[in-house]
């Protein structure tokens, strides 16, 4: 008896769920879904696969395709993988929504609750960059003559926080994955070699400090305050 379209993209699907070889996964995954577009399973898989590839948009349309054919409760992993792609690309509110959609299905899941925490987390902190950086003095609000010249940088800490872009108290959560030893030695150097001061911190204006709690004086090219935060254009 002649297998049809269906059964035979069920069998190229477990193929490429045997595979190791990331190509030849795709490969198989390709082949069960030109036979059947709506095989969930290889759907998911092609979405996980463009994720660790770094295609966080293509993944999101493959979990897309899952769920416009299912229920909430019928597309889990879905929602779950969709939060976690939407995370990458910096949409942190969308994501947090598709992860409490998850938490509704699985609501004793720790590990979901873990991600909500820290979506929370980053939100929350980007809420808090965002009232920062575009609260600047007016120009006649500013000291006249006078130049900050004084090295109190902030904790190493704090400044490790704000790279992992989450919240000083949560990271914890972010801590030992390795990514944070790279960027809190990084931070170090940065620091020991003058790289973070006033001159490249995001608050810094025409060489004037324009933070709310500050004087707004002039700075110098090596002082740094507990203010500090970097400035990605300009280091």
């Amino acid at each position: 008896m002649q297998k049809n379209k269906s059964q035979v993209s069920v069998e190229w699907t477990e193929k490429a769920l045997a595979e190791k070889e990331p190509c030849m996964k795709m490969h198989y995954l390709d082949l069960a879904l030109e036979l059947n577009p709506y095989n969930t399973t290889a759907l998911n898989n092609k979405g996980m696969l463009l994720h660790i590839e770094g295609k966080f948009r293509e993944a999101i349309q493959c979990y897309d395709r899952i769920l416009a054919q299912y229920s909430i409760s019928g597309s889990f992993p879905a929602l779950y993988n969709k939060s976690l792609a939407l995370k990458e690309i910096g949409r942190y509110e969308a994501a947090l929504n598709f992860m409490n959609k998850a938490l509704k299905v699985q609501p004793d899941n720790i590990k979901i609750k873990e991600h909500i925490e820290k979506l929370n987390a980053i939100i929350e902190y980007k809420t808090d960059e965002k009232t920062r950086i575009t609260t600047y003095l007016p120009a006649k609000d500013l000291a006249v003559n006078q130049i900050y010249e004084r090295w109190e940088p902030p904790a190493v800490s704090t400044l490790l926080a704000h790279s992992m872009k989450c919240n000083l108290r949560d990271i914890k959560y972010q801590k030992g994955f390795g990514e944070d030893i790279i960027k809190e030695k990084l931070i170090q150097d940065n620091l020991a070699q003058k790289v973070y001061s006033c001159r490249s911190c995001w608050f810094q204006k025409d060489n004037v400090c324009h933070h709310q709690e500050t004087k707004a004086m002039a700075v110098a090219s090596n002082a740094i305050c507990r203010n500090f935060r970097p400035d990605k254009v300009k280091t």
